[in-house]
């Protein structure tokens, strides 16, 4: 029975490493929007978590979802500005929000 479970977990790992091996960088702007999006989903995440483990107060957990609901609207307004061709604020917007939302993910990282 244990080799079973060794088995199958060595089977999963190497399916994981195969995942990530073919995995592109995310090069083109809407690409990065979408890494982004994935990003701010992560950190909600997180956020829960760690509020739901005590490694942050609720009032801390607020505070970072208030910023990370302003990143969103960051990545919003990127997405838009994509749509229109507007390249340089799309660009702009978009190394904003992914700033904030990588001090969020410090923070939170710190935080557990």
């Amino acid at each position: 029975m244990n080799r079973k479970i060794q088995a199958c977990s060595a089977l999963a790992l190497l399916a994981l490493v195969a995942g990530c091996v073919s995995l592109a960088p995310a090069n083109t702007l809407s690409e990065r929007l979408a890494y982004a999006m994935g990003t701010h989903t992560a950190v909600l995440v997180a956020t829960t978590q760690a509020l739901e483990l005590g490694d942050i107060t609720s009032d801390d957990a607020q505070r970072v979802l208030t910023v990370a609901d302003t990143a969103r609207q960051t990545l919003d307004a990127a997405g838009l500005a994509i749509g229109v061709g507007d390249l340089a604020t799309a660009e702009a917007r978009l190394q904003l929000a992914t700033s904030l939302l990588a001090r969020l993910q410090s923070y939170l990282r710190g935080a557990s």
